[in-house]
């Protein structure tokens, strides 16, 4: 990233609930057995994925739920919903789904594609937002880029034309 370029990274969201275990392959060890988003996030790391973290909801509900789970009592409950995100170049990600597909059922995946900006790229970016304001540099819809040259935000509201 020192040619002065972005370059793309994306994010991978797996949802699930916080009581989703790691399948054990023999009984011995089901009764063991490790959560599945800590298991997922050393998995990770051994990936070579670039960042990984687990976010534990304290309200909410996961896929097929029938109520909302509240994080109120010193048990935790079982149905509150937790996101591991794992941040890396999408062919790594799309691999690490490869290799943990029979751990991933029941989950809910969301893959979200963007621009990575390191500190080399921060100066640039702060000059960018003081001098010009209201400026698109480029739009990326799915497969397709579409290049604007200038978009001006106006200072007021304009009157929608009838």
């Amino acid at each position: 990233m020192t040619d002065g370029t972005f370059s793309t990274i994306s994010a991978l969201k797996i949802y699930m609930k916080s009581g989703d275990n790691k399948k054990a392959a023999t009984w011995w060890k089901r009764a063991f057995e490790k959560p599945l988003s800590s298991y997922l996030v050393r998995e990770a790391l051994r990936a070579g994925i670039t960042h990984a973290s687990v976010n534990l909801g304290h309200i909410g509900y996961t896929a097929n739920a029938k109520n909302v789970s509240i994080d109120m009592g010193e048990i935790p409950l079982t149905t509150l919903p937790v996101c591991v995100e794992l941040v890396a170049p999408k062919r790594i990600l799309e691999q690490f789904m490869r290799q943990q597909a029979k751990h991933l059922k029941g989950t809910t995946l969301v893959m979200v594609d963007g621009v990575h900006i390191s500190s080399l790229h921060l100066s640039a970016v702060d000059e960018s937002v003081e001098h010009k304001p209201h400026t698109v540099e480029y739009i990326t819809g799915g497969d397709a880029t579409v290049q604007v040259d200038h978009v001006q935000a106006d200072d007021e509201p304009s009157e929608a034309a009838g």
